[in-house]
């Protein structure tokens, strides 16, 4: 039975195999090239720890520019110009459908849900059940998290569930937005007594960073990771280069490491 490729049964994500990873990256010569990726933040750590193991395998240069998942929507609907993009599933989607990203590449990479970070020294709050959530925020100097009004899902989510636990007015003047992708950098700038809410990914091997945990099961929101290839970008080898790399064991261990899951 072959395995080059394995479709969903709605036939949206083509996956490449391993063998194809292997032609594609390995046995034929390439000509160099560039490829634009524009990405969701919540992937920033993890691209940019493959980025070079990517290049060495394949000749190709990754040129990655980083924005909310909304910001990302937005920017394609405006008519950005990509090879690749990488945003929420939900947004993909929605790309996919005003005709900016081609339906039959829709390809999840992993999920990522949203977790706490403090500074480093500060103690850790327990995380076990919603009312230890609600004490830590109250408990909390500042909280920062990213403003919903940027468009990422993680801020998003995270004002929602405080709207929703009835807190918005008593943190309100100790909360602080930070831009998507920058909430653990805000929080350690805060200092001591700062608590920050954003994707794991976001969190996890930053320095000076101490990751508290996942939201309690009941309040998390689990984001899945998909990239989609524009309507307007042309195929390429190292665009399939990047798709069979992302699908790979180093790519795989790089997400797990992150604290997201594999796709």
């Amino acid at each position: 039975m072959s395995n080059t490729k394995t479709f969903t049964r709605f036939g949206q994500i083509t996956r490449v195999s391993a063998l194809t990873a292997a032609l594609v990256v390995g046995t034929f010569p390439v000509q160099a090239a560039e490829l634009r990726l524009l990405s969701a933040a919540a992937m920033q750590t993890v691209f940019n720890g493959i980025a070079p193991d990517f290049e060495r395998a394949s000749g190709h240069r990754l040129l990655t520019t980083y924005a909310t998942m909304g910001a990302i929507t937005q920017r394609m609907l405006w008519g950005e110009r990509a090879d690749l993009v990488v945003g929420s599933t939900e947004s993909i989607a929605m790309l996919a459908k005003a005709g900016r990203i081609r339906p039959d590449t829709q390809l999840t990479i992993c999920k990522v849900g949203v977790g706490l970070v403090v500074p480093s020294g500060t103690p850790k709050p327990p995380l076990a059940s919603v009312e230890d959530f609600k004490r830590a925020l109250l408990g909390a100097k500042l909280v920062v998290y990213a403003d919903p009004a940027g468009g990422g899902a993680a801020g998003i989510h995270v004002g929602r569930v405080i709207e929703r636990l009835g807190l918005a007015e008593q943190l309100k003047p100790k909360t602080r937005f930070g831009k998507g992708g920058d909430v653990t950098e805000v929080t350690l700038a805060l200092g001591e007594g700062t608590l920050g809410i954003t994707q794991i990914s976001e969190i996890v091997d930053k320095p000076g960073a101490e990751f508290v945990g996942p939201m309690p099961n009941e309040l998390q929101n689990y984001t899945g990771v998909t990239l989609g290839i524009p309507t307007d970008a042309r195929s390429s080898q190292a665009t399939a280069a990047f798709i069979a790399f992302v699908q790979g064991p180093l790519a795989a261990a790089a997400i797990k490491a992150r604290g997201m899951e594999p796709a």
